[in-house]
């Protein structure tokens, strides 16, 4: 048998897109402004500030990045007195072999040396050709099946080498020839080779690119402590070998013995610098002994750009996201479900104490002394703003601009302006000044910084111009997800059910504001603009101009603001229902978003319960007429059938529920399960009533004292339990009070003529 009322969970979706069951965490909530692609730190690139591999991009390999020559390929470049190509050599290096080494040969870095006769290079090159052809036959050999033959090849050219290293008089080619033979000394496992080779051809010299080439093979062969200096000296000094450097070495790597080893104060440099990269947690102390020993240290910049990488995490993301900080990589396991807003901000609160402390190390020493002072003087005015200096930032920038106003980091520099300009203002009377307007428009598909302009609005009390600007980050929501997507959560309360994710402004509005915020919204975008860039970042809202007015109603209908709500509800032009409120027809909202019963006489899976003695299209414009019209025939006491208009209402208040046919009239989306505790605390104002039922309860009940027979006395109290105690087979009041027609409510079969014989 079909029980009374049964209802299904009711999940729909409007503007909403991931709204459920994902919450972004990483690198899609970090927060930063300052990008490492501003600074020539190319080669550093596997250890920029990453939350999703705890800053150590393990899969890229910076050699890998075309930003940085390799440091072979311009030192064949000059020997050819630069008469050849780049790409020419790279191409010759990276894909020919032995065998293209020829007269005859279309590359024109060969070409060039057998028209110079250049034979001493071309001997070289066809010997390290050679050496690739071995060391790929052992790397590809997965299965060994030829490591003798291989370990035969190997020794055979490994003594060739040897002698020819020896041999020869070029030191050019004398050097090149013993990183050749070091480098498979290593692959055949001749650690007392790599050792006779370094020391008498690599000890004194250049400590060029095949020092530390060579140094890199050799460090294999050392004890740990001096390892670790190597280690922290190539990382420090070859590009090309700083990823390598870490990955090898890292594991065993500690401080205090690479310390001990350390034979002068640019060691010492290196060593902390090594220490640094593996930290993700605060590294100011390091910097300071990095700079005290080697102020020209080139990965002190890289590490201070880093670090302010950092301090815009802590900072930023929890501030202006609501989230807690990317490097909380598993955030259940920080106790994010008892975090906060408020938490969120006293800890990014304490964390702009840290930004002053690096922000007095900064200003403490000449920046001049540094091997980059642009990413010094940058990171100034970074933290500035971040510490809120705002007049010293602006002062800052003014100089900053005289010098690199070319520099790409000006980029960077022109929206810190722009956001030190807004924040720098008195709260109440915030505006988006004209000097920035420019600047929003240049870079208003820079999410990041047009989410962040936004809140800074928000937070200085002008909603309206921060909706607009949160709403642009939406030209290219429905394009797909991307890595510079916005997320953020609304103020994040201990017991709510509701922490949502936001992707659109839309569902932020419905969540968070009310309805006299959203007026002025709507009142903002039908009084006009008369400048274009005032059409430019309204052009959104101005598009969805009438979905904000129904969303406005919808709001007012939460407030139980009736008449505001007709109000705004009639003054939506009549196509508008036409298109979103008809059974074809659902313009932005989902196909589940419908109403398909009339809430006043009909309940979900319950036919034929009340006779439509009123006919009409239900929308919510119509609905709210009837909820106006009948609230003044059941308060008037001249009306004759004051408990049916009473009882009316209050199906209609029961249907605007959680549980009800048209949750739709206080709700863009909606579920019958809520996992939070404390229904006082949510943002929906009316959340306590859509989920509890008073205002049907109190109906039903007035509908039970202006009840003219036991019948139908006996219907209310049923509907009062059925909305108090979601019971549809039994109720208790009526068994109490009415024992008689017990039977006849515990089923929906006879409800119609239940209902037609309440006199």
């Amino acid at each position: 048998m079909k029980k009374f009322l049964v209802f299904t969970v009711l999940l729909v979706s409007s503007f909403k897109s991931l709204a459920c069951g994902y919450s972004p965490y990483g690198e899609d909530v970090r927060y930063s402004l300052f990008k490492p692609e501003y600074f020539s730190y190319s080669h550093y690139k596997a250890f920029y500030y990453n939350a999703n591999l705890w800053g150590f991009d393990y899969d890229q390999n910076p050699n890998n990045y075309r930003m940085n020559i390799d440091a072979n390929i311009l030192d064949w470049y000059n020997f050819t007195n630069k008469k050849v190509s780049i790409e020419a050599i790279e191409d010759f290096n990276n894909n020919l072999t032995l065998t293209d080494i020829h007269p005859k040969s279309t590359n024109e870095f060969i070409y060039y040396l057998y028209q110079n006769k250049k034979i001493a290079a071309i001997d070289y090159l066809k010997m390290a050709k050679n050496c690739e052809a071995v060391n790929n036959v052992i790397e590809d050999d997965t299965w060994e099946r030829n490591e003798v033959a291989n370990t035969n090849d190997r020794s055979v050219l490994l003594n060739k080498l040897v002698q020819i290293t020896q041999k020869e008089k070029n030191i050019y080619f004398k050097r090149k020839y013993a990183f050749l033979t070091i480098r498979l000394a290593y692959y055949a496992g001749e650690k007392e080779v790599i050792k006779a080779v370094f020391d008498t051809n690599f000890n004194s010299g250049p400590k060029d690119y095949l020092y530390n080439w060579s140094l890199f093979f050799y460090t294999f062969t050392e004890s740990s402590g001096d390892a670790m200096v190597n280690a922290a000296n190539l990382m420090a000094n070859c590009p090309e070998k700083t990823y390598a450097s870490y990955y090898y070495f890292h594991e065993g790597f500690k401080i205090s013995e690479a310390l001990q080893q350390a034979k002068n104060k640019l060691e010492i440099a290196n060593v902390y610098g090594y220490a640094s990269i593996q930290k993700v947690d605060k590294n100011l102390e390091y910097l300071k002994e990095i700079y005290k020993n080697n102020p020209k240290s080139e990965i002190l910049g890289f590490l201070l750009l880093r670090e302010i990488n950092k301090i815009e995490d802590w900072v930023y993301t929890p501030y202006y996201t609501n989230y807690l900080p990317s490097t909380v990589f598993y955030p259940w396991t920080d106790n994010s479900d008892k975090t906060t807003t408020e938490t969120l901000r006293t800890r990014s609160e304490n964390d702009r104490l840290y930004a002053q402390e690096v922000l007095d190390f900064i200003q403490s020493i000449d920046s001049k002394t540094t091997q980059n002072p642009l990413v010094w003087e940058a990171a100034t005015i970074n933290l500035q703003f971040i510490t809120r200096k705002y007049d010293d930032c602006l002062q800052q920038i003014a100089s900053f601009d005289k010098l690199h106003k070319t520099e790409k980091v000006s980029e960077e520099i022109e929206k810190i302006k722009a956001l030190c300009i807004t924040a720098n203002q008195e709260n109440g009377k915030a505006i988006l000044k004209p000097e920035i307007q420019n600047t929003i428009l240049k870079y208003k598909d820079d999410e990041r910084f047009i989410f962040a302009l936004g809140r800074e609005l928000e937070f200085k009390g002008n909603i309206t111009d921060g909706i607009a600007l949160i709403s642009l980050l939406e030209v290219n929501y429905y394009t797909g997800y991307d890595a510079s997507d916005v997320e953020w959560q609304a103020n994040r309360i201990l017991t709510s059910g509701n922490l949502e994710v936001f992707y659109s402004y839309f569902d932020y509005l419905d969540f968070v504001y009310s309805a006299k915020d959203l007026q002025a919204i709507v009142d903002k975008l039908k009084s006009g603009f008369a400048t274009d860039f005032e059409k430019t970042i309204y052009s959104k809202l101005l598009k969805d101009k009438d979905y904000l007015t129904d969303l406005l109603g919808t709001k007012y209908i939460r407030e139980n603001q009736l008449d505001k709500a007709l109000i705004t509800f009639k003054s939506l032009d009549y196509n508008y229902w036409e298109d979103n409120y008809n059974a074809w027809e659902r313009g932005n909202y989902g196909d589940d978003y419908t109403f398909d019963e009339n809430p006043f006489y009909d309940f979900k899976y319950t036919d034929g319960f009340i006779e439509h003695k009123e006919k009409f299209i239900v929308n919510k414009l119509s609905v709210t007429e009837h909820l106006i019209k009948y609230i003044n025939l059941a308060y008037n006491p001249k009306t004759k059938d004051r408990d049916y208009y009473y009882f009316l209402l209050a199906n209609c208040y029961y249907n605007m529920s959680d549980y009800g046919n048209s949750w739709m009239m206080r709700r863009y989306s909606s579920s019958s399960s809520y996992y939070g505790q404390d229904y006082e605390k949510e943002s929906y104002i009316d959340e306590i009533e859509y989920r509890n039922k008073i205002k049907a309860i109190a109906y039903y009940k007035l509908a039970y004292q202006t009840a003219k027979t036991p019948k139908f006395k006996a219907l209310c109290l049923r509907m009062m339990d059925y909305a108090q105690e979601e019971e549809y087979s039994n109720s208790k009041k009526v068994a109490a009070q009415f024992p008689e027609f017990s039977s006849d409510l515990s089923g929906c079969e006879n409800l119609a003529n239940y209902f037609k014989s309440r006199r």
